[in-house]
């Protein structure tokens, strides 16, 4: 069993049926703060305004952390947080939404490995 942190409450997940049906549900929210983890391992965080998503990855809590793309410019996104913090991140290491949901769909379906097909820096 695996469970979603989805802005700050608790969503226990026992089959990739209950994962797709969340991240629906999730997709109708346009600003939110996503964690999945393993317990005491790998966790994802996805952070979303509207058509801006962006991925991070640890392998563990101790592990530096890693996201999706490369600085390539001044343009940020402002994200909120679960606990309402503003944060900006660079427009350049956002992905496509959907994207966003196929790497948690991958670390699900995959025990908490961080999805191969995305540049993780």
């Amino acid at each position: 069993m695996m469970e979603i942190l989805f802005n700050g409450s608790t969503v226990s997940l026992t089959s990739l049926e209950q994962l797709k049906e969340a991240l629906n549900g999730f997709d109708a929210v346009p600003e939110f703060e996503l964690w999945i983890a393993i317990e005491s391992g790998p966790m994802l965080c996805m952070l979303r305004n509207a058509q801006n998503a962006w991925l991070m990855y640890q392998k563990n809590e101790d592990d530096s952390v890693r996201s999706v793309g490369k600085y390539l410019g001044e343009e940020v996104g402002k994200f909120r947080l679960a606990n309402g913090q503003v944060d900006e991140y660079p427009l350049s290491w956002c992905i496509d939404v959907e994207q966003c949901y196929q790497a948690i769909t991958y670390f699900y379906v995959n025990l908490g490995k961080a999805p191969a097909w995305l540049d993780w820096e």
